[in-house]
């Protein structure tokens, strides 16, 4: 019997128009695995930060991966699938062209595929579908000057020096860019909104097959992205931040410089989790260790092969209105 049983009051058994009140809380840690950059502005910007009231009431930095840095790369991996598959159409039933085939911020959504209905899209000329997968800005456990650190770059010519080998002229590209470090780790909450079994199995294999975000990632922003827990309920639970200074408090006295174990961040997140349920007004299920385990290997046993993806993927875009016959 699958896990998703023990959710089964949480989840939708089909896409509906109007909300019905269940939500998919997925608890993440995220942990850079090289140097990364999160910034709203381009090249020369720091690195976003914020500062927060933490656990104790006393003012604290901390950084932050943007929450629409993080839905966008877990997006894009699910339109690479969506688009492996020849499950992105073309944009009000025009003829099927790269330029009319449903695409990111080109004014051009489909809505009618697994991106549309889930993650939303709005367009100028009419036309919109809200999100359905809620997500927060993440925050770092550890303040902002103990996870970041500057580094001075320069554009070398093909001589291996900074001199232009035809003109002699030297190179004044010269630049400096704020970075967190590896083993930075960051909590974050993805609740999923009235969403169907397949539909919840897409997001986390989403999640778990994305594995670089922020800035200049042909090179730098590895991620590693653990599912600390899942909880199913009929309301919002607490929010990111709650959970960041919950889990942050005990740390700040076992283990306060970078970089942090692990497997003792997991320990206290975990810990946070349940104090924090019982400010929760209204019903909820959390799954145990070895369910989330269980779940997250029955995700994987589904992407392990073509066969299964094509499946899945087929079967959550005819379960949407009007397309019960698309894949005829």
């Amino acid at each position: 019997m699958s896990v998703c049983e023990k959710l089964r009051a949480y989840l939708a058994d089909e896409y509906r128009h109007l909300p019905e009140s269940r939500y998919i809380s997925i608890l993440l840690l995220r942990t850079t695995q090289s140097e990364a950059i999160f910034r709203t502005e381009g090249s020369g910007e720091g690195c976003n930060r914020e500062f927060i009231v933490d656990y104790n009431g006393n003012s604290i930095c901390r950084a932050v991966i943007s929450k629409r840095k993080q839905i966008a790369v877990e997006r894009r991996k699910g339109r690479e699938l969506l688009r492996k598959f020849s499950l992105l159409f073309a944009a009000n039933n025009k003829e099927t062209t790269p330029e009319n085939i449903c695409s990111m911020n080109r004014n051009n959504p489909c809505g009618r595929c697994i991106d549309c209905y889930l993650y939303g899209y709005a367009v100028g000329s009419g036309g919109a579908q809200k999100s359905r997968v809620i997500s927060d800005d993440a925050f770092s456990l550890l303040p902002f000057e103990m996870i970041t650190d500057k580094k001075t770059f320069n554009a070398l010519y093909d001589n291996n020096t900074m001199r232009d080998p035809v003109t002699g002229e030297s190179s004044t590209s010269i630049n400096e860019d704020e970075y967190i470090v590896p083993g930075a780790h960051f909590l974050d909450i993805e609740v999923l909104k009235d969403v169907t079994k397949n539909e919840f199995f897409y997001v986390l294999g989403n999640i778990l097959r994305s594995k670089r975000y922020g800035a200049i990632t042909s090179r730098i922003g590895s991620i590693k992205n653990t599912i600390i827990s899942i909880i199913g309920s009929d309301t919002e639970i607490f929010s990111t931040l709650e959970w960041v200074n919950l889990t942050a408090n005990p740390l700040s006295k076992a283990q306060c410089e970078h970089p942090q174990a692990e497997t003792e961040v997991i320990k206290h997140a975990q810990d946070a989790i349940t104090p924090l349920l019982k400010g929760v007004c209204g019903n909820y299920y959390l799954l145990k260790e070895d369910e989330v385990k269980s779940l997250l290997e029955e995700v994987q046993e589904i992407y392990s092969s073509d066969e299964s993806q094509r499946k899945l993927l087929k079967n959550i875009t005819s379960s949407y209105p009007g397309n019960e016959d698309i894949l005829t």
